[in-house]
């Protein structure tokens, strides 16, 4: 039996994300080619692009044999909610380490995590800002002993590895014949993989999620570094589009998730496609993108953290 095989229940080896095209009037008015790349339809449990990066980090939990896994995030957080629905089909235990004190009333993500079997740990700010420190990882593993700890968002040289295959997605509906990848960027690794796998023509565009994250062209460059993977594409991160930050939402992106539903029928939420897509209209009415570009828009789920800013949005939208 191959260690992987109960990550390979998980999904459909032959699954392929779907691509559809996206119209508006300004893409038209661009001569612009937008289709986007349905990752939250490919596998909705993990978030879309949460199973890639979580896909070999999985799998050497498996092979290694670990019962235990521990990682970081906070109450909302798509990757602890991905990894939470994985630890439970795989039968490991799940420490999820989350930023704050536990409240009265959990976020639905969190009351999920631990209907799935997940053991929460609650830490306050100040130590949840020493995550990535090994004093303090040390001291997790010596309370949880033969844990195996995957890092904030899964962001390890093996997320990389697995993120690197969206490319084969979008390259089994158009072989080469795309120009610019969009995706959102938080921790950097999914833009990462990104980038590793597109060819030296293409170039990646990665919309910051992050308010003032001015340091993650850098985390992007030592992921790369990190996983041996060199990048032929062009990319950079795009700061202009973080709108009141992360996790927030003000009334023009209530107002543009609202109406681009209403439009078009996608649904996205407002931590990271929201902004994605806001951003990909904003720079098509500026003319950022060629006469003819052909733009693949990477949509990577997470619709499950819409369900604690929708009472937000909603209000929002009505004041």
């Amino acid at each position: 039996m191959k260690a992987d095989l109960p990550l390979q229940q998980l999904q459909r080896l032959d699954a392929v994300a779907d691509l559809d095209k996206l119209h508006a009037a300004v893409f038209d008015a661009h001569d612009l080619d937008v289709s986007v790349l349905r990752l939250d339809r490919l596998f909705p449990e993990l978030s879309g692009n949460k199973f890639f990066k979580l896909k070999y980090n999985l799998q050497q939990v498996v092979e290694r044999g670990y019962k235990t896994v521990i990682s970081f995030g906070g109450a909302y957080s798509n990757h602890l909610h991905a990894l939470g629905f994985a630890c439970q089909h795989l039968g490991v235990q799940l420490v999820a380490v989350v930023r704050g004190e536990r409240a009265t009333t959990l976020s639905p993500t969190l009351n999920d995590i631990e209907m799935m079997g997940g053991r929460l740990h609650f830490v306050s700010r100040e130590c949840y800002r020493r995550r990535d420190e090994l004093p303090f990882q040390s001291d997790l593993l010596s309370q949880y002993p033969g844990a195996c700890l995957i890092p904030e968002g899964g962001s390890n040289a093996l997320a990389l590895r697995g993120s690197r295959e969206i490319v084969d997605h979008i390259r089994h509906h158009l072989a080469d014949r795309f120009d610019t990848v969009l995706v959102a960027c938080g921790t950097g690794a999914t833009a990462a993989g990104i980038t590793a796998g597109l060819s030296a023509n293409q170039r990646l565009m990665a919309v910051s999620v992050l308010k003032s994250a001015f340091g993650l062209a850098a985390d992007i460059q030592r992921l790369l570094d990190d996983a041996g993977m060199e990048a032929k594409a062009d990319w950079q991160v795009l700061h202009d589009y973080a709108r009141s930050g992360y996790g927030k939402c003000d009334k023009p992106l209530a107002q543009f998730i609202d109406q681009l539903k209403r439009d078009t029928g996608l649904e996205t939420e407002p931590v990271y496609t929201g902004k994605l897509l806001m951003a990909l209209f904003s720079m098509a009415e500026e003319g950022v993108f060629k006469h003819g570009e052909r733009i693949v828009v990477v949509h990577t789920g997470g619709m499950q953290g819409l369900r604690g800013m929708q009472e937000r949005m909603q209000k929002l939208l009505k004041s």
